[in-house]
């Protein structure tokens, strides 16, 4: 079994406690951010018969209150600020998950599924048991810092394979039920001229795609190379950087032709895989550089 304790060895190896502290701050700040968004109010109170509940939503009627929502948003916001303070993060984390996922649900239960926060939610699923608040947190202030361990190691890396996953199986779903035809039909193209038309106004950057097909099918096989390849920064960690801002291009796009906004899963991968620690160091050293100063005087003339 070499390969599997080599990932036992890779999963669970000692990690700096700041770069779990970075994942807390970057995805509870985002999550804040989402579940204060007007979107849950205006799906609380809808008639009954509009409700199309999945999963746990079943165990609901209708769909929640007004009253109800703003409660949830109001705790979940507050617990996700106070998490991502690092005050009870034990406590304060779990509880904006759970209001996140719950808001979520409303949203998976208007007839369609609403997957553009699934990637944030998922990603927070291993910082519910972690120590996330053992460095870059109030509960640190008055705590002798933590040494690097494992606690701090595998939740990162846990967070990172569900990351990778979740573009790896975007792209793995597209090989399945389209294959290669996804990238050599027209399909992307039609996608694009549907949505544009879907308009009051043309959209710019999805007919400028769709009118030259040779560009339709090179967006479609870099999207495509990218999910399925994604998983490889794992391997290889140097590849995040250029990954990751792929991820970035890639949901820039889908919102510029499609007016679709996966903004929330651009910024997880930016979270996840960026090396919050080195950054810091980096910054703090170019800091503690004493500035460059230039001669006060002139060279003296070197002429005859």
């Amino acid at each position: 079994m070499p390969l599997i304790r080599r990932l036992e060895g890779w999963l669970f190896a000692p990690a700096d406690p700041r770069r779990l502290a970075g994942l807390r701050i970057g995805l509870c700040s985002l999550l804040a951010a989402r579940i204060s968004r007007p979107l849950y109010s205006s799906l609380a109170g809808q008639p009954r018969a509009l409700f199309r509940p999945i999963s746990f939503m079943h165990l609901l009627h209708s769909m929640p209150s007004k009253p109800v929502t703003i409660v949830v948003q109001v705790c979940g916001v507050a617990a996700a600020v106070l998490a991502a303070a690092g005050l009870r993060s034990r406590i304060t984390l779990p509880v904006a998950w759970a209001c996140g996922v719950f808001l979520n649900g409303m949203a998976t239960s208007t007839g369609k599924v609403v997957h553009n926060d699934v990637l944030l939610l998922l990603a927070l699923v291993p910082l519910l048991a972690a120590p996330t608040g053992d460095a870059w947190s109030i509960d640190a202030i008055r705590r002798p810092s933590a040494p690097v361990s494992m606690r701090h190691g595998w939740p990162v890396r846990t967070a990172m394979i569900v990351v990778a996953g979740g573009y790896f199986f975007t792209g793995f779903n597209k090989l399945v039920f389209s294959g290669p035809a996804w990238v050599t039909s027209g399909n992307l193209r039609w996608v694009l001229y549907a949505a544009s038309d879907a308009r009051a106004r043309p959209v710019w950057a999805a007919v400028f795609i769709a009118d030259r097909p040779w560009l339709a099918h090179l967006v479609a096989g870099a999207t495509l190379l990218l999910e399925i390849g994604f998983p490889l920064v794992l391997l290889r960690p140097r590849l995040g950087w250029l990954v990751v801002p792929g991820a970035v291009l890639l949901h820039a796009s889908i919102w510029a032709t499609l007016h679709l906004d996966y903004s929330a899963w651009a910024v997880t991968a930016i979270v996840v895989f960026v090396p919050w620690p080195a950054v810091v160091d980096a910054i703090k050293v170019r800091r503690a550089l004493p500035p460059v100063r230039s001669a006060s005087r002139p060279l003296p003339w070197r002429g005859r």
